[in-house]
């Protein structure tokens, strides 16, 4: 008797809203599930180098104050450049920065390293669920959410201490920069040092 007194005080439009506030919540849950995949995911680094292994030249870097840094003795930062097909700007190549140590460090069959930062200015399909360049807002809200940063020409979005830098141009995506920091403080004002 009594849930039915219970039920009984609530209208039935009540109980539709109730349920659409609970349907809201879950789909906000699914988004912000995708965006935390994401950051933690965003590529298979190992089936991506095997797919460009004929098309990528390599670097050595100092990295940056910002980048995740393991602190390991005898490691360094490595760059991988990936040129797509057509680019109409030589400095807009694909970058794969990564943090490298140990015996295979210089080898590009390293399975030890872990990825750092995605530098992406062009679509590539090989990405998977990375190829966002060309993307327009509206979807990327519809798999991320829209709890974001913004900043002049684009949004961020970051969970603990990893971020999704991407520039807009017409509300497509432009570039995009994916980073693992060094710290899970992200606000705007670290965003801009990382875009200087």
């Amino acid at each position: 008797m009594g849930i039915i007194a219970i039920q009984d005080k609530y209208e039935p439009e009540q109980i539709e809203n109730k349920t659409e506030i609970a349907e809201n919540q879950q789909t906000k849950s699914i988004i912000n599930n995708n965006i935390i995949e994401f950051l933690e995911n965003p590529i298979d680094l190992l089936d991506y180098k095997e797919k460009k292994k004929m098309r990528f030249t390599t670097s050595v870097t100092n990295g940056t104050e910002f980048y995740y840094n393991q602190k390991i003795k005898d490691s360094i930062f490595y760059v991988y450049y990936y040129p797509a097909k057509k680019i109409d700007d030589a400095r807009k190549i694909d970058q794969i920065i990564v943090f490298k140590h140990g015996e295979n460090k210089h080898r590009y069959e390293d399975q030890t390293e872990t990825l750092i930062e995605l530098r992406v200015f062009n679509k590539d399909p090989d990405l998977g669920k990375a190829n966002l360049v060309g993307l327009s807002k509206t979807k990327l809200e519809s798999e991320f959410g829209n709890d974001y940063l913004t900043f002049d020409n684009g949004i961020g979005y970051s969970n603990k201490n990893k971020v999704l830098i991407l520039e807009f141009d017409k509300s497509k995506v432009k570039s995009y920069r994916y980073i693992k920091l060094n710290t899970e403080k992200i606000d705007n004002d670290l965003i801009g040092q990382i875009m200087e």
